[in-house]
């Protein structure tokens, strides 16, 4: 589909999920330099940065790659078996491919809602990871409801739109 003729909230799904995996992208490069630096310092000056791990491990692994998701399925960085669409006449790829995404959407529409409810409870009930520095929990679970959110508007704006079937990254 050209640009020109996409539809316009595909477009902005579009811009929201470009948005979000350039940040977590960008969070990704943040970690790397931050474990990387940790592991000089331990390692040469055996001065570790104390907080660098329950950062890494808990909230910018979290975001960078949930923001990903949905940016990642729409640029085909998903595990598709084509043998079977393959071997299926043209005229029924396309409604193989929607039935997919409209089987999968409740799924992540319900992962989403429990991660939305597991996240407002962090933040409600003011919980803490306890260490050097007492890390509030709900930035922690804050990316993946937002995440599983897009990843399902893509797969419903993708089960009612025009999906080229052959194409592993129809956008």
């Amino acid at each position: 589909m050209t640009p020109a003729r996409r539809n316009p909230l595909d477009g902005a799904l579009c811009a929201v999920e470009n948005v979000m995996a350039a940040f977590g992208g960008v969070v990704i490069a943040v970690t790397m330099v931050l474990v990387s630096t940790d592991a000089v310092l331990r390692h040469v000056f055996s001065a570790p940065i104390p907080w660098q791990f329950t950062l890494t491990e808990s909230y910018l692994m979290v975001a960078g790659i949930a923001l990903g998701l949905s940016w990642g399925y729409r640029t085909g960085g998903r595990i598709r078996i084509n043998l079977l669409l393959a071997s299926m006449p043209e005229r029924l790829r396309r409604p193989m491919l929607r039935l997919g995404n409209l089987l999968v959407a409740p799924y992540i529409a319900v992962l989403a809602w429990k991660a939305g409810e597991r996240t407002w409870d962090a933040f409600a009930n003011n919980d803490m990871m306890m260490g050097i520095i007492d890390w509030p929990v709900g930035w922690s679970w804050v990316w993946v409801p937002a995440a599983l959110v897009v990843l399902m508007l893509r797969l419903i704006l993708d089960a009612f739109g025009d999906v080229d079937g052959a194409d592993s990254a129809a956008h």
